[in-house]
């Protein structure tokens, strides 16, 4: 990819997320404390956790770019299959929109379901370059992470997911 100020494409897709996710980081003192009752996570349980696991992914991204050592290192196993890492952060954020807008039409079970298929399978053929063993991966990753959300969502914290409307 190309450089700017230095930087690969990498980086700087890592500041404009950073950038984002301030952004987004920013509104939580409005959600209030996550444990305000002493007993259950509130509104901003789940913005804090996905606000610090963002800034801990794009912190060793950064790291890694300007030291050199990438994920995408001999030694790390990973392929270069081209225009999958260029495309990648086009194909997410469609998956993504696809994934909220569908949420409501098909429930979460297909939504979820199809959105961690689809983003397990990129992200697992990028890595191997072997599109049988991604999708592979990506059945069993999409099953176990869709189970688990709707357990740690219904089970635990006792709200409700949308369901297939029709």
């Amino acid at each position: 990819m190309s450089k700017l100020f230095g930087l690969g494409g990498q980086a700087i897709f890592a500041l404009v997320l950073l950038v984002l996710t301030t952004v987004y980081a920013s509104q939580l003192p409005e959600l209030g404390l996550p444990f305000s009752d002493g007993r259950e996570p509130g509104a901003s349980f789940l913005p804090i956790i996905l606000s610090v696991i963002m800034y801990v992914a794009l912190l060793r991204i950064l790291i890694g770019e300007l030291t050199g050592k990438t994920p995408r290192d001999e030694a790390s196993g990973f392929q270069d299959v081209g225009w999958v890492g260029i495309v990648g952060p086009v194909v997410l954020i469609v998956a993504t929109m696809l994934f909220a807008a569908g949420l409501r039409v098909v429930g979460y079970f297909a939504a979820a379901g199809l959105y961690t298929f689809l983003v397990s399978a990129w992200f697992n053929y990028e890595q191997t370059g072997r599109p049988l063993r991604a999708l592979g991966l990506a059945v069993a990753t999409a099953i176990a992470i869709t189970v688990f959300g709707w357990l740690f969502f219904v089970r635990i914290f006792g709200l409700s997911l949308p369901t297939w409307i029709f």
